[in-house]
């Protein structure tokens, strides 16, 4: 099975062909990232185009994106680019959780060992929040920093872990990862959400069911 990975939520493009075989390790076709916090939307198809053509096929067999949180640009283009071609290749299309797939795709640090506290910069004063402990991940909140410092002061998150983008949050320590395009490991965030995609029920996977995870509803009612 080959498959197309794709994020433009953040200030990057990331494009992932793959194959996939039971039993047997992801062989990587191609894979591109760029650093293009203003060229998403004419950028992605092209970036598309190469790495099928890199890739070899004709088309994939399943599209995996990270449909949000993030940029509300970023979000669309990821998400209708990828029920367009979901659409057009009569494929499955599958949307995964960007705070998730970036704390399980940071490179060299131990994540899956200890706490992690992840703060995408969502603008407007808040943060895109996810929390990473020995339970298991948190939801995905959208949190002022006032909010976030309550949850540390009180112990109820206790990171040992940081990880963030944009600029580094007041209530962090100066030693805390920076996420950007470099640093994520495509594999392993590819083979993650491939295991939450096999736990879905097939039927549930048409480019219908892909919708952006905005968390925020209406970013018109915070202009």
């Amino acid at each position: 099975m080959n498959i197309l990975y794709f994020d433009t939520t953040q200030d990057w493009i990331q494009v992932l062909v793959s194959k996939y075989s039971e039993n047997t390790d992801l062989e990587i076709l191609s894979e591109q990232t760029e650093t293009t916090p203003k060229e998403s939307s004419y950028m992605l198809v092209e970036y598309i185009r190469l790495g099928i053509e890199k890739a070899k096929i004709n088309k994939p067999d399943l599209i995996i994106v990270a449909n949000g949180p993030g940029s509300f640009t970023g979000i669309r283009i990821t998400v209708t680019t990828a029920r367009d071609l979901s659409q057009l290749w009569e494929i499955p299309v599958f949307g995964v959780d960007s705070l998730e797939v970036y704390l399980v795709g940071i490179k060299g640090k131990e994540v899956d060992a200890k706490t992690s506290l992840l703060c995408l910069d969502g603008k407007q004063g808040k943060y895109y929040t996810k929390y990473k402990s020995e339970k298991g991940l948190s939801e995905s909140f959208d949190l002022t920093p006032e909010s976030i410092e309550v949850k540390i002061k009180t112990s109820e998150w206790t990171p040992n872990n940081w990880y963030y983008t944009g600029n580094l949050p007041k209530f962090y320590p100066n030693a805390a990862i920076k996420i950007e395009a470099t640093n994520l490991n495509l594999s392993s965030i590819l083979q993650y959400s491939l295991k939450q995609y096999f736990k879905t029920e097939p039927n549930k996977n048409d480019y219908l069911s892909l919708l952006p995870n905005y968390i925020r509803g209406t970013y018109v009612d915070h202009k």
